[in-house]
C-alpha cells in the first residue's frame, strides 16, 4: 500500500508542470536578440555600403550567411564574442577603420544589440509579437498636435516630450482613457537619439536641432522654441539656413532606400520647394545665395543641383569617389565646393555643374567647408586633422593647420577668420589662423557637430552620445537649453 501511494505521489507531481504549461501558453524569451532586430540596425546604418554584390570591402550585412561569409580581408565576426567580431568594435569605435567612416559612432543601444545578438550565438529568428489581449476599440494612442494646414506624416512622439503647454491637456485626456499593456514586460530605458545636424541662422539668433523626423527651431537669446517643423521623408542629416535666415534647407531619408531635402519657411514652418527624390538619405544639403540653387549630395556619390523655382536638376556633379558630405556655393552663387568622405574638395560651376578646380590633399574625409567674404578661397577641415584654405586663382594653399587635437570631427568657421572644431579627443575648441588653439570645453564623448550663433559669441554643439550644449565662445562656459529641445535626442 505504501509503494502505490508513494507512486501516485511522484505520478502527481510529474503531471503538474505539463497540466500548468498546457494551461499557460509560453512566453517568448524577450532577453534574445533576433535577426530582425540586428538587420534594423544594419539597414539604417550600413546597408549604404555593405549589401548586395556590390558591398564595400566583400561584406554583405544583408542576411546572416553573408555576415558568416565575411568580407575579402576575412572573417567579420566571430559568433559568441562580440569582442572579437568586427561588424560590433568597429562601430563601437574599440578598432581602427571607424565606423561609419564620417565620425559618429552607433548608439549605445544599437550597439548593445549588436553584441548581445552576437554573444547569443547570432539568431536567424525572427520576433512575432504575442498577442494582444486589449481589444482593439479600446486600444488608444497619443496624438501629436499639429499646426492647421499641415499633415502630420511623421510617427508620433512619446507623450513625455512636451513642446506647447497647450498639447498636455489634449495629450492627458487620450492617456488617461485607458491603460494598455505592453506586448512584452521589457524594461526600457530611455536613449538619447543621435544627433546628424546642427544649424544657425546667419542674421538672427535663431537655430536649428534635429528630433524624430522633425525639427525644432530656438531662439537661443530667450530661449523660446519659434517652430516645429515636419521632415515625413525619414531621419533628419542635414540642415542649412539660407543667406538671409528666412528659409531653412532639411535633408534626410531612410538610409539605403530614398532620400529629400527641403525648404521651410522658418516663419510659418511651411514648405517652399522639395528636392527630387534620392536613392539614399540626403547627407549634405545647401540652398545658393540669390535663393535659385538648391545643392544636394549623399551615399550616392554624386551632387545634383535643383533649381528651386522650376524643381528640375539643372546639374549632376559626378566627379567624387566616396561619399558627399559637405557641400557650399561661394557668396555670388556662382560656384559650389564639394567634398567627400575619401578627402576630396571639388570646386564647380554652379549652373552648369562644370569642373573648376580640384583641390585635393586632404587624406580623411571632410568635416568642414566654407567660403571666404571675398569667394576667392575656399576653407576645409578635415578628420586627417588638418584646416587648408586655397587661393583659387592658382590653387596655391594659403594656410595649412594641424591643431593636434585628433581627428576633427565636424568644424564651423568664424567671419573672424578662426575655426571652432569639434574633436575625437572629445573637446571643443577653438583654432587660430596663426596656429593658436584655445580649449573651450571638454565634453563626455566625440564633439560630432557645431553651429555658431550669427554674432559669433556661442557655438552649439552635439556629442556621439546625443549630448546637446550651448557653449560661450569666450569662456566655454555651457548655457542652459529649453527641456524640448534637451530631450529632442532622446
Amino acid at each position: 500500500m505504501r509503494f502505490s501511494v508513494c507512486v501516485a505521489v511522484l505520478c502527481g507531481f510529474c503531471t503538474l508542470p505539463s497540466l500548468t504549461m498546457a494551461q499557460q501558453p509560453v512566453q517568448p524569451d524577450v532577453s534574445e536578440v533576433t535577426w530582425d532586430e540586428v538587420r534594423g540596425v544594419f539597414q539604417k546604418r550600413c546597408f549604404a555600403c555593405h549589401r548586395g554584390e556590390q558591398a564595400r570591402g566583400g561584406l554583405d550585412l544583408s542576411t546572416v550567411a553573408s555576415i558568416q561569409a565575411g568580407s575579402t580581408s576575412g572573417a567579420a565576426v566571430v559568433s559568441g564574442k562580440p569582442e572579437q567580431s568586427l561588424i560590433y568594435t568597429l562601430p563601437a569605435h574599440l578598432e581602427d577603420p571607424k565606423m561609419p567612416p564620417n565620425g559618429a559612432k552607433l548608439p549605445q543601444r544599437e550597439l548593445e544589440l549588436i553584441s548581445r545578438w552576437i554573444q547569443g550565438g547570432m539568431s536567424e529568428k525572427v520576433r512575432e509579437p504575442a498577442p494582444d489581449a486589449t481589444p482593439a476599440s479600446t486600444r488608444t494612442r497619443a496624438a501629436r498636435p499639429t499646426r492647421p494646414g499641415m499633415t502630420a506624416t511623421a510617427k508620433a512622439k512619446p507623450p513625455a516630450v512636451s513642446v506647447t503647454a497647450a498639447a498636455a491637456p489634449e495629450m492627458a485626456d487620450k492617456q488617461s482613457s485607458k491603460v494598455v499593456q505592453p506586448v512584452f514586460a521589457r524594461p526600457v530605458k530611455q536613449q538619447r537619439r543621435a544627433i546628424a545636424a546642427l544649424a544657425a541662422s546667419p542674421t538672427s539668433s535663431l537655430m536649428a536641432v534635429p528630433g524624430h523626423r522633425e525639427v525644432f527651431v530656438f531662439d537661443w537669446s530667450d530661449q523660446s522654441l519659434r517652430q516645429r517643423i515636419e521632415f515625413p521623408w525619414g531621419d533628419v542629416f542635414a540642415m542649412s539656413f539660407s543667406a538671409d535666415g528666412s528659409l531653412l534647407i532639411v535633408g534626410g531619408g531612410i538610409g539605403a532606400e530614398s532620400g529629400r531635402a527641403a525648404g521651410f519657411d522658418v516663419l510659418t514652418g511651411e514648405q517652399v520647394f522639395v528636392s527630387g527624390e534620392e536613392s539614399d538619405v540626403v547627407l549634405a544639403a545647401t540652398l545658393s545665395a540669390d535663393g535659385r540653387l538648391l545643392a544636394v549630395g549623399g551615399p550616392s556619390r554624386k551632387v545634383r543641383i535643383y533649381d528651386t523655382v522650376s524643381g528640375e536638376c539643372t546639374a549632376e556633379l559626378t566627379r567624387h569617389t566616396d561619399w558627399i558630405l559637405q557641400l557650399a556655393f561661394s557668396h555670388d552663387s556662382l560656384l559650389l565646393a564639394s567634398g567627400d568622405r575619401f578627402g576630396a574638395v571639388i570646386v564647380s560651376e554652379a549652373r552648369s555643374g562644370r569642373e573648376f578646380m580640384d583641390l585635393r590633399g586632404h587624406s580623411g574625409p571632410i568635416s568642414g567647408l566654407a567660403w571666404s567674404a571675398d569667394s576667392s578661397e575656399v576653407l576645409s577641415a578635415s578628420q586627417d586633422g588638418s584646416i587648408r584654405s586655397r587661393e583659387l586663382h592658382h590653387g596655391t594653399e594659403t594656410f595649412n593647420l594641424n591643431p593636434d587635437k585628433g581627428r576633427l570631427l565636424h568644424a564651423a568657421f568664424l567671419p573672424s577668420g578662426g575655426v571652432v572644431v569639434g574633436t575625437s579627443d572629445r573637446s571643443l575648441a577653438v583654432v587660430q589662423q596663426s596656429g593658436e588653439v584655445r580649449q573651450l570645453a571638454q565634453r563626455g564623448d566625440e564633439v560630432v557637430r557645431l553651429a555658431v550663433t550669427q554674432d559669433g559669441s556661442h557655438v552649439l554643439a552635439a556629442d556621439a552620445a546625443g549630448e546637446l550644449r550651448l557653449h560661450s565662445l569666450e569662456t566655454g562656459n555651457p548655457v542652459a537649453l529649453p527641456p524640448t529641445l534637451r530631450d529632442a535626442a532622446e
